[in-house]
């Protein structure tokens, strides 16, 4: 039947402004509308609310309410409401007409979508959804029907508020026992207390990414409140049950946001947006397990069909699974439709859906125990000794973070091999969380090799490759007549023995042999003081003014520098003043050889014979120190004259 041309609001005027084109679609609450808005020009959407709501005061005042809440969030990625009013019964929003599909017909046609896709979507919505809850505002029914896709690419999120509206009202359909949602998306704190807040919009939005990475909804049920029951009972499965090969990262984000206590949720929309931004900058634009994963189809619906609910209000039937609406939980009046009331057949028979409903129960009761208590967890692998690349690569496949710390340990295993985990191996984590992986730096306690005998330098670089710290070793310096200087004399631990490298290690190292001051010493006695310490003595001689000869003038090394044995020490020893050639004057006058020698350097002494004039003999010839006294004889040739007589 062509439901436009049957609806008789299709061609009416709502408030005298806004003109109903056609309808486009209908829902468990409202039907929408394509209409025209006569006073601005303008084509818009017009969601119009079913008469059963339209009828309660209550509902009409809080949706108008929430309507002037939804019309102050503008954002991008929310459908703008414009107006809200009431005309011949009818309670409807003015909203932004958005042409394009859902998020659910896209779905529906590809089955599923890759990780990168996926995020992609998730990412608008809750950019959306992240608006709104800063502005103190709850979604409460997130879900692809409620996503919508222009027909540019562009994504927004449609009916903010309006579920609040119907939850609050005072309506008979929302007495006590009753909850307002869509029961595949519902957090288990709205179904238990009747409570939501930003957490429940981050468990519904957690749901849907689970169902656009796998095409399926993690709990499914033949009525609303056994898919309830198990959002309370059972956690989500991981998409990469599902999905092998699929990035632990984007497995991660869906089990954080799913998390059925709201504390270990992210706050808010914001905040798990920031995640899914933080993975989708890291995923690769052509991942390989994207392109190669291939979906394991679920083994049936998780989890026990319980007793029928009464649906107060919302679709049925076939294509109505997802419809938002609002379930009485309560169900005592339940006809199992079993047997009579009048006591009539056997126990059994009269009993037998309780048997079998206890027998069902004890089972959920022990498969949901071990989940809980154990199949939930993931072991951490035991990955000590396999390489940092192997580690990451078993650790993921686990479906648990790699998280390489920049800190090594000390570790029995092989230097650059994974040393230690935190958790250790064997512990269990939920999926998604992180393992610290360590490497090793070699184990902690070594054998102390023998560096006596090397040089300093060279013992050091021994001790630093064997993994000591430079500011754990230190010197002690001593004398050695037996050890070059920088030598290493010994250790301690001593060669041989067990070192830790926490420890301290202590080297005596060689002074070697202080050369002693010598300068001023005789000859001899420097020679001998030299050999008693084992070293060699060379002699350099050289002629002094100031140095008495046979005495040490100068040494080499210097005083105080340490040398190895056997070492040369070199001695310069002084031979005196320099000698000088001593004039020949025989033959000369007094007065001219008196003034030869003197200017050459020499004291004269003049001794004269029976009366000489001229010199006869000289004391000495060849060569002399300056200074050296020089007799001149004069012998006989003439009148004796006084030799301190002036000799003109």
């Amino acid at each position: 039947m062509d439901m436009t041309t049957s609806d008789p609001l299709v061609g009416a005027t709502l408030d005298r402004r806004y003109f109903v084109e056609s309808r486009i679609a209908g829902g468990g609450m409202a039907t929408v509308y394509v209409a025209h808005d006569l006073r601005l020009d303008r084509r818009l959407a017009l969601k119009v609310m079913h008469p059963s709501l339209a009828q309660d005061p209550s509902f009409v005042q809080r949706f108008i309410n929430e309507a002037h809440s939804v019309a102050k969030l503008s954002h991008p990625n929310v459908v703008q409401v414009f107006d809200q009013g009431e005309d011949q019964g009818h309670v409807f929003l003015a909203m932004e007409y958005v042409p394009g599909r859902t998020l659910r017909d896209l779905l529906k046609e590809r089955g599923r979508l890759t990780p990168r896709q996926t995020l992609n979507f998730m990412a608008p919505v809750l950019a959306a959804l992240g608006a709104a809850h800063q502005a103190g505002m709850v979604h409460r029914d997130v879900k692809p029907e409620n996503v919508l896709l222009t027909e540019d690419g562009r994504v927004k999120v449609a009916d903010f508020g309006l579920a609040r509206a119907v939850e609050q009202s005072n309506q008979g359909l929302t007495r006590t026992g009753t909850l307002m949602g869509t029961a595949a998306y519902l957090a288990p704190e709205q179904i238990e207390k009747g409570v939501a807040d930003a957490r429940s919009d981050v468990y519904a939005a957690g749901i849907m990414f689970y169902e656009l990475l796998t095409g399926g909804q993690p709990h499914t049920g033949e009525t609303p409140i056994a898919i309830a029951y198990q959002h309370v009972n059972e956690d989500v499965p991981r998409p990469s049950h599902f999905l092998p090969g699929l990035p632990p990262e984007v497995d991660a984000l869906v089990t954080k946001a799913t998390e059925r206590d709201p504390r270990y949720r992210p706050g808010n929309a914001g905040q798990y947006l920031a995640k899914v931004l933080e993975v989708l900058r890291t995923l690769p634009e052509s991942p390989s397990g994207s392109q190669h994963m291939t979906p394991v189809a679920p083994s049936g619906a998780a989890g026990v069909t319980m007793t029928a609910p009464q649906l107060i209000a919302g679709g049925a039937g076939p294509g109505t699974e997802n419809a938002t609406m609002v379930v009485d939980m309560n169900a005592d009046d339940y006809d199992d439709g079993y047997g009579s009331d009048d006591g009539g057949g056997s126990w059994f028979s009269r009993n037998r859906l309780l048997v079998v409903g206890a027998a069902a129960m004890a089972l959920l009761v022990g498969v949901v125990g071990w989940w809980f208590l154990l199949g939930r967890f993931e072991p951490v692998p035991d990955v000590v000794g396999a390489t940092p690349e192997i580690a990451r690569d078993e650790i993921r496949s686990a479906g648990l973070i790699y998280d390489l710390s920049e800190e090594p340990v000390y570790s029995d295993v092989s230097v650059g091999e994974v040393g230690a985990t935190d958790p250790e191996e064997g512990e269990r984590l939920s999926p998604g969380d992180p393992v610290t992986v360590y490497v090793s730096k070699g184990p902690q306690e070594v054998e102390m090799p023998d560096i006596a005998g090397q040089n300093i330098a060279d013992a050091l670089k021994d001790l630093e490759d064997l993994g000591f710290e430079t500011d754990r070793i230190e010197q002690e310096e001593v004398e050695s007549p037996d050890n070059d200087p920088g030598q290493v004399i010994s250790s301690a631990p001593e060669a041989g023995a067990t070192a830790d490298r926490e420890e301290t290690v202590t080297l005596t190292v060689s002074k070697g042999i202080p050369v002693p001051s010598l300068a001023g010493e005789e000859r001899e006695d420097a020679e001998a003081t030299l050999e008693d310490l084992g070293l060699t003595v060379e002699i350099v001689e050289e002629d002094s003014e100031n140095v008495d000869e046979g005495q040490v003038i100068d040494q080499t090394p210097d005083t105080g520098t340490n040398v190895g044995p056997g070492s040369t020490v070199t001695l310069t020893v002084s031979t005196g003043p320099p000698e000088v050639e001593i004039p020949d004057v025989l033959g000369e006058r007094i007065k001219d050889a008196r003034e030869t020698l003197e200017d050459a350097g020499f004291d004269v002494k003049v001794e004269r014979i029976l009366g000489g004039r001229t010199i006869g003999h000289q004391s000495h010839t060849g060569e002399a120190p300056e200074g050296t006294e020089i007799t001149i004889t004069a012998t006989p040739g003439g009148v004796v004259i006084d030799p301190d007589e002036d000799d003109d």
